[in-house]
């Protein structure tokens, strides 16, 4: 067996620019129009019913807070508030109003296409979709439930899936269900890794764009960290961003059952925090409650990775949030043309110009992983590890690469089949291992997790 020490070194490059700087953020402006009832029974009580609403395309400039109608006239009757999408190379906003998908022109507001949507593998729905810049593909999450006779619910399931923008074909890209359900907490895609994520409450999962399986899932201990709601991708810094919520409990004990205490909240704090996507880490961003009284999920949130803001709806004003200090910078009330409420919101700047790091030729099957030629151990690593190949390599090449596609270590012309390798100065995260078979010309690639 022959084996040979290799000490790594860090190459550090940049592979992505964010162009210019753009105040405006896209979204569905929504008015509710109400007529006044009288109760028949007792004519001194009177209530709202709501009769009809309009949904338009707007744009709010971040700067003074206005909220601009860019179409005059309504795009649908109602919008569907799991997932809208922003494709900045057809200038079009995506959206679903009432049951058909939408496409918005964001120069006029007009309806450009709109189309129902069907699933070939079985009735379900198109939720929590987003655009992916790296690929000019819209992802999201198709749904589909069961139930008894009588009308009771028995089980989900979810697939990541894709959605053809001009026929409505939802095209499912896992191949066995992924999970029951999500919670309205967010979404995001990392267009460099080609990973989408989601929330299910407890835990943000990642899912492999390529093939639709479960790539990573980091736990959300609601009693240390709180919820962590609102949550979109930074390219700035390969990080999700989202409002971390704490709340606060005493006990109230009753004289007449002493045995079962109540819980009564007291209060509750919220803080700018990410999420480190290699470690599984919600750092605290913000030291100190951001007093903004609470968040509209509605709205979901936005992304300046030039000047580093994060911006939220507080239901009634614009809200930016530092990256770096996570103290509030900036808030302007919303100011509408013509409207209530903001919803969807979306910008041009994040990940524009993203592109793919991971290939598809990185990602391997079940079976395949089980079969492959080369393993890494020990794998999670905190120190050294070793790449054990089943075959002796003759005059082979070994590359690391971290997550933006950055080469961090090559060997070239390598005999043996093991190889050790020492990583002081390589930093938690992921990385991938390829190895290239000179002899045969196979391409095998492992990845592998460097912990803290």
């Amino acid at each position: 067996m022959k084996t040979k020490i290799f000490i790594l070194s860090i190459i550090l490059s940049s592979t992505f620019s964010f162009g210019q700087n753009d105040s405006n953020l896209f979204g569905i402006v929504r008015k509710n129009y109400y007529s006044i009832q009288t109760d028949p029974f007792d004519p001194n009580f009177q209530y709202e019913v709501f009769d009809s609403a309009t949904v338009r395309l707007g744009k709010l400039n971040t700067n003074t807070g206005f909220v601009e109608n860019i179409s005059q006239t309504g795009a649908a009757l109602s919008v569907n508030l799991t997932g809208a999408a922003l494709n900045p190379y057809t200038n079009s906003y995506l959206f679903f109003g009432g049951d058909k998908f939408v496409t918005l022109d964001l120069n006029s507001g007009q309806v450009s296409n709109q189309v129902s949507v069907f699933n070939s593998n079985g009735e379900s729905y198109f939720d929590n979709f987003r655009f992916n810049n790296s690929d000019s593909t819209v992802y999201g999450l198709a749904r589909r439930n069961y139930y008894n006779t009588d009308g009771s619910f028995i089980y989900g399931e979810m697939f990541l899936s894709k959605l053809i923008e001009s026929t409505g074909e939802i095209q499912q890209i896992s191949q066995n269900s992924i999970g029951q359900g999500f919670a309205l907490a967010g979404s995001a895609i990392d267009p460099f890794q080609m990973v989408y994520y989601y929330s299910k409450g407890d835990a943000i999962v990642g899912l492999d764009m390529y093939n639709g399986e479960i790539y990573s899932t980091f736990p959300i201990d609601w009693e240390q960290t709180g919820m962590f709601d609102n949550f979109t991708y930074s390219c700035a810094d390969t990080s999700l961003y989202g409002l971390q919520r704490k709340n606060y409990y005493s006990m109230i004990y009753d004289e007449q059952f002493p045995d079962f205490p109540m819980q009564n909240l007291d209060s509750t704090s919220v803080k700018l925090a990410k999420l480190n996507l290699n470690t599984g880490e919600i750092i605290e961003v913000s030291q100190n409650n951001l007093n903004v009284g609470g968040y509209s999920l509605n709205a979901s949130s936005a992304i300046d990775p030039i000047g580093m803001k994060y911006y939220f709806s507080s239901g009634n004003n614009i809200v930016a949030v530092s990256m770096i200090s996570g103290q509030i910078v900036e808030t302007n009330d919303l100011i509408f043309e013509d409207g209530s409420y903001f919803d969807l919101m979306r910008n041009f700047n994040n990940c524009k110009d993203a592109s793919r790091a991971r290939l598809s030729s990185q990602v391997a099957s079940i079976q395949e992983k089980m079969n492959s030629p080369i393993s890494i151990s020990p794998n999670p690593s905190s120190s050294n590890f070793k790449i054990i190949m089943k075959d002796e390599l003759e005059n082979g090449e070994i590359l690391i690469t971290n997550q933006l596609g950055e080469i961090v270590a090559k060997v070239s012309s390598f005999s043996g089949n093991e190889i050790e390798f020492t990583n002081q100065k390589l930093s938690a995260g992921i990385y991938y291992i390829t190895v290239n078979t000179s002899k045969s010309g196979q391409i095998f690639t492992e990845k592998l997790l460097i912990q803290p």
